[in-house]
């Protein structure tokens, strides 16, 4: 059962799979039982089933059905039973207009490549992001935080119970030439699992009703589980966010009189935890601190890097750059549209490892274009929530954004799984402090579809 395996991924006995899917499911119909509404619980459901389905990818990710896995079945299914469960109007909510424009180019971008056909699969990732974003935003505005986010949690059980299952039963993956292994529950790839894991640990930011202790022990394994996935780019991703959980948690212990010194001695203790751990992954590390002095100096015409250059961030920079110099020297039209969604695959052997730049190569200038308006029409929601909160919904956009410099979070329904849910919160979380400041004690439907038009 257990053993390294380059290049693979070892999964774990069809017998185990099943008896602890079992298990898991009968908590997930336990927590379902705990929240109101189509909407909470179509939530929960969506995402426990896709971390079920990918723990099975020996099965789930081969093509069975015109060129579809059963992943991505079950992603057009769970994007399908979305829109009947979420309320229509909020479809049309302003903050959704960037994914939609996306949707758009990646179709006319098809149709001007490959065929509109090609675009489907970008279609339907960004249809499920909609669905869940919309499905989480219906969901707090039926339970609230504090009745939620217990009860969700419990989607993500499966990622930590396969995880400690991978640890006591050696199950690892060889992820780099180093000799160094990623612990992933069984799972497919450490990226994926690692950006599940870092949208746990989020999910658990926003759980205000926990109790401090089992919070704070949460957090510690987590951060421990996305250590042990071995996955640098996430690691490096939730630090902010991290480093602002041990701070604020530990402070709120203390008299208000008392915790700048406390603030200023546990920043100190975060930074230095921070360098004793890049300390003792310096070789992942070190050529990260090369790049950020000079980045400029990497991205340069694929026959100008050297063997060490090539190398360089597990070979990043020299992708990009493949990415980046094949695109300028293409025509006009492919400049604005570029290459079609999902047309790497027939010019490199590798995927873009950023996000940035596949929207570049694959949907052009105006591909990329979109993206930006996206994440920023999303962070200026998040800037508009209120209370706690709002810290925590910055620092995990901030988080998102970093994963997609350097991997390809928003290609992968985990990553996509990961901005839903953060994107549902802070439109949640920018309407309650608007209707907060400007609404009578008691909001009737109609004043909160009017903060919904101004927020989203």
């Amino acid at each position: 059962m257990g053993g390294a395996a380059l290049g693979g991924a070892p999964s774990f006995p069809i017998p185990l799979l099943v008896l602890v899917s079992l298990l898991l499911g009968t908590a997930m119909v336990a927590a379902l039982r705990r929240v109101e509404g189509r909407a909470a619980r179509f939530l929960i459901a969506a995402i426990w089933c896709r971390y079920i389905l990918s723990v099975f990818h020996r099965y789930t990710f081969g093509d069975v059905v015109a060129g579809f896995s059963i992943n991505a079945l079950g992603s057009v299914a769970i994007t399908a039973i979305g829109l009947v469960v979420i309320q229509p109007r909020h479809l049309m909510l302003k903050m959704l207009m960037p994914a939609y424009a996306i949707i758009l180019l990646a179709l006319v971008s098809a149709g001007l490549n490959a065929g509109v056909l090609s675009g489907v699969d970008m279609a339907v990732k960004f249809g499920y992001f909609i669905v869940v974003a919309v499905a989480c935003y219906e969901a707090l505005r039926q339970n609230g935080p504090e009745r939620l986010v217990p009860p969700l949690l419990w989607a993500f059980a499966p990622l930590l119970v396969f995880q400690l299952l991978s640890v006591a039963t050696g199950t690892v993956k060889a992820s780099e030439l180093d000799g160094s292994v990623s612990y992933i529950g069984g799972y497919n790839h450490e990226a994926a699992f690692s950006v599940a894991l870092a949208t746990f640990f989020v999910m658990v930011c926003f759980a205000t009703s926990l109790g401090r202790v089992l919070k704070a022990v949460l957090l510690v394994v987590l951060a421990l589980g996305i250590a042990a996935a071995n996955y640098r780019t996430t690691i490096l991703a939730v630090l902010p966010l991290a480093a602002w959980q041990a701070v604020a948690g530990t402070t709120l212990a203390f008299r208000r009189d008392q915790r700048g010194i406390v603030v200023l001695a546990v920043s100190v203790l975060a930074f230095l935890g921070v360098g004793i751990l890049m300390l003792g992954a310096a070789d992942r590390f070190v050529d990260l601190a090369h790049f950020v002095q000079d980045p400029g100096q990497y991205i340069k015409p694929v026959n100008e890097f050297t063997v060490e250059e090539r190398r360089l961030l597990s070979g990043r920079a020299y992708i990009w750059s493949s990415y980046i110099y094949t695109w300028l020297d293409s025509n006009g039209l492919r400049h604005i549209f570029g290459f079609g969604p999902g047309s790497w695959q027939g010019w490199f052997r590798v995927y873009p490892h950023n996000t940035l730049i596949a929207f570049l190569f694959e949907m052009g200038i105006a591909g990329l274009a979109a993206l930006v308006w996206l994440f920023w029409t999303m962070f200026v929601v998040a800037l508009r929530s209120g209370g706690a909160m709002r810290i925590n919904l910055l620092l995990a956009h901030i988080s998102f954004i970093l994963m997609n410099l350097a991997t390809m979070a928003l290609w992968q329904v985990e990553g996509i799984i990961f901005y839903a849910l953060i994107c549902g919160f802070s439109l949640f979380g920018a309407v309650n402090r608007r209707a907060e400041r400007r609404a009578p004690p008691a909001m009737d439907n109609n004043i909160i579809k009017g903060y919904e038009s101004f927020v989203g």
